[in-house]
């Protein structure tokens, strides 16, 4: 190959094909002026034969002789300079005058083997004018621009290739043809008027077009008709050049739709040179800084707001400068001029140049202003939502939920924040929706639903709630778009109104009674302390010391059981107003469980019961594994000694017998009292069972039952009264387990 100081000093820059051959005729080396005049890749000629190069029209003879030269390289430098007909790339011959000079290959040494034979090939046209014009031919050949020559009336003589790609009018199409076949129809008349006028005063025609290619689309071109005049000065023919410019004009019109919507915008959108000077805003920049944007232009924002606020910006302009990435932040400048305040939420982008150079950057401001006001509103209620000690949820018609407060999530048991996705059935259980889902049904037809329920909780027990359901309106829409549900713990409140009920009807009935008798006892014991005195009263009188049973053997008042029977009825009412302490006591404390073994604590009540009754047959069956762990309250064992003792007091046998047995299975503890007594009464049954009882209770130890009652609710359990074959009750009380092992007894 040739020297490197051979091809700076000549070959790169020669206009006219530079090819070197190796010793076997193979092409090493072809200058750029190779692809620009024969259409050739230098790339793609290297190790072809130059032969390959001649051109199929060449004589025989001429082939023949040129092979000749080529065959014998050693002496081609020699040979002097000869004709070669080349064939160019798109068919078409070309014929050079070349000579080839001998010299080393590039980095070789001049004594070396390695020779190389460079030729200059130059256009071998004679006549000057000849060599012009096939030139000028090339040049047209090869434009890019779409050509076209027609005669003074208008007819189309020649296009050029470029003509055929961007129309689509092959040669033959259009040759004979009027540029009338690319009218589109969208250019008005005036406007070719124009273009004739122009043209006929000798004048070159310079507009914009709309025409159509064979296609039937479509393009937008930039088309310049110049007049062509012979060497008389008569007008001979015209040649038009288009440009195509679609794409341009297309960009042009989203340029133009980009601009009207940055302009139509509220939000301030704002690009800034490296120096962070303003080169371009919208109107509503300048309406937030009250300047208009002639005088924002080569400013920047500490110009037109607060100081803080500025550095704050140019601190986050700078930030993108260095990194070249996006940044989002969130201001709240003040405007001095425009006594304007606002929050925007800004997000700040690197620009560069077409040179793909950063010159700056270009921000999108978004005035969230109401929406940080709206955010605001949602965080107080959501504070006040999440703060309320009532359960509140929301669903949507399909019954999945859209929020639930910390209440509600803890209530049952939901582990996550996010409740979005879970349904009302998987929360609550298939059962239980099944009689909440026509509540829900109401509530989605538009209308507020309220209604009284229980529910067991495995850790809090029995809980009574009062529940409203509202439809949650949508603002664009005429159905409810879900449900809100309202649960307010109600239980405390019911049961002190059950309470207060309860006791109201225990003094009535047991202390009015007790009193009465007392009070009658007290009666004969001071007709009697008189008689003694006077020794004229006449006992017989004494009508009641004979229904008591406690006159003397004389017929007057024993004042011993008189006063044995006082102190019986006062311990009564004693006994009733500790349990009626109890109850409220009980129903003052928070309803929280935690793990009891029941089968330990049966155990220990039994045994004392048992010592403190030796007359009483008691006997207890308990699991051996210790597996009888349930969830219950601090106050079980008062409710299971209630039980207990209740079976053997309240007994007509001189020896009660009471058998007490605990089981355990996967989801509740159950402890069975069983005793051969009387029975108890529908009341205290109910009572028990339902916490219904309605009727005045007859002795203290109704109220002991009441006490039973609640300790079972608040511990999330329930009880069941049987009568026994032949005689006698059976007292099933069920706790559910505790899925945490007891820590006591």
């Amino acid at each position: 190959m040739p020297g490197d100081d051979f091809f700076r000093s000549f070959v790169t820059e020669c206009s006219d094909p530079v090819v070197s051959i190796d010793r076997d005729g193979a092409v090493v080396y072809a200058n750029p002026a190779t692809e620009a005049v024969l259409g050739y890749d230098p790339a793609d000629l290297r190790d072809r034969q130059l032969t390959e190069l001649i051109a199929d029209d060449a004589t025989d003879e001429r082939v023949r002789s040129l092979r000749g030269r080529l065959d014998a390289i050693a002496g081609i430098a020699d040979a002097g300079r000869f004709g070669f007909p080349a064939r160019h790339a798109d068919g078409h011959t070309v014929t050079f005058s070349v000579q080839f000079h001998e010299h080393a290959a590039g980095g070789a040494a001049a004594d070396s083997d390695a020779r190389v034979y460079t030729g200059v090939f130059r256009d071998a046209v004679a006549d000057p004018a000849d060599r012009e014009l096939k030139t000028f031919r090339n040049l047209v050949e090869q434009a890019g621009h779409a050509i076209y020559v027609t005669d003074t009336d208008g007819t189309i003589e020649y296009v050029n290739p470029a003509f055929t790609d961007h129309t689509g009018y092959e040669p033959a199409d259009a040759i004979g043809a009027t540029p009338a076949i690319l009218n589109s129809g969208e250019m008005p008349e005036s406007y070719y008027d124009s273009l004739w006028a122009t043209l006929r005063d000798g004048e070159v025609w310079e507009e914009e077009i709309v025409d159509r290619r064979r296609d039937g689309s479509v393009y937008h071109a930039h088309q310049t008709i110049a007049p062509v005049f012979d060497e008389s000065g008569a007008l001979s023919r015209f040649v038009a050049i288009q440009t195509d410019i679609s794409e341009r004009k297309a960009a042009m019109g989203q340029l133009k739709q980009y601009r009207d919507i940055v302009e139509q915008l509220d939000d301030p959108i704002l690009l800034q040179n490296c120096a962070g000077e303003f080169e371009l805003v919208n109107e509503a920049v300048s309406e937030f800084a009250g300047v208009s944007r002639e005088e924002l232009y080569g400013t920047d924002e500490f110009a037109f707001m607060d100081a803080e606020t500025a550095s704050e910006i140019d601190e986050r302009r700078r930030e993108v400068l260095e990194t070249e990435a996006m940044a989002e932040y969130s201001v709240s400048p003040s405007f001095e001029r425009s006594d304007r305040e606002a929050t925007f939420s800004t997000q700040r982008y690197p620009y560069y140049d077409g040179d793909g150079e950063l010159a700056g950057t270009f921000a999108i401001c978004r005035d969230i202003t109401r929406l940080k006001a709206r955010e605001r509103d949602l965080e107080r209620y959501e504070r006040a939502v999440n703060g309320a000690t009532d359960l509140i949820a929301a669903t949507d018609r399909d019954g999945r939920f859209l929020f639930a407060n910390p209440q509600y999530r803890a209530y049952h048991g939901i582990e996550t924040d996010d409740v979005r996705g879970l349904t009302i059935a998987e929360v609550i259980g298939d059962e239980r929706y099944r009689d909440v889902s026509g509540y829900v049904d109401r509530a989605l037809r538009g209308r507020t639903v309220e209604y009284r329920t229980t529910r067991a909780h495995p850790e809090r027990g029995t809980r009574t709630f009062d529940v409203r359901y509202y439809p949650l309106e949508h603002r664009d829409e005429e159905e409810p778009g879900g449900v809100v549900a309202v649960l307010r713990d109600v239980t405390d409140s019911v049961n002190r109104a059950r309470q207060l009920s309860v006791v109201d009807r225990v003094l009535q009935h047991n202390l009015r009674n007790a009193l009465t008798v007392i009070r009658g006892r007290a009666e004969q014991l001071v007709a009697t302390d008189a008689t003694d005195a006077t020794g004229s009263a006449d006992r017989s009188g004494l009508g009641s010391g004979e229904a008591t049973g406690v006159d003397g053997a004389d017929g007057g008042v024993d004042v011993a059981d008189a006063a044995s029977y006082i102190v019986a009825r006062a311990d009564d009412l004693l006994t009733t107003s500790e349990k009626a302490h109890h109850i409220t006591e009980m129903l003052s404390d928070a309803p929280e469980t935690e793990p009891v073994d029941v089968a330990r604590t049966v155990d220990r009540l039994a045994a004392t019961a048992a010592a403190e009754s030796p007359n009483a047959s008691v006997s207890v069956s308990t699991p051996d594994d210790g597996g009888a762990v349930a969830a219950a309250t601090d106050w079980i064992d008062r409710a299971f000694d209630e039980l207990i003792r209740n079976a053997i007091e309240h007994h007509d046998r001189e020896r009660p017998t009471v058998e007490i047995a605990v089981r355990s299975t996967a989801e509740a503890v159950e402890v069975e009292i069983a005793d051969d007594g009387p029975g108890l009464t529908g009341m205290n049954r109910d009572v028990l069972e339902t916490g219904e009882a309605v009727d005045a209770l007859y002795h203290g130890s109704g109220l002991g039952l009441w006490l039973v009652y609640w300790v079972i609710q608040q511990s999330g359990g329930s009880a069941t009264v049987a009568a026994r074959d032949p005689r006698g009750t059976t007292v099933t009380v069920s706790l559910p387990r505790s899925k945490r092992k007891a820590g006591g007894s």
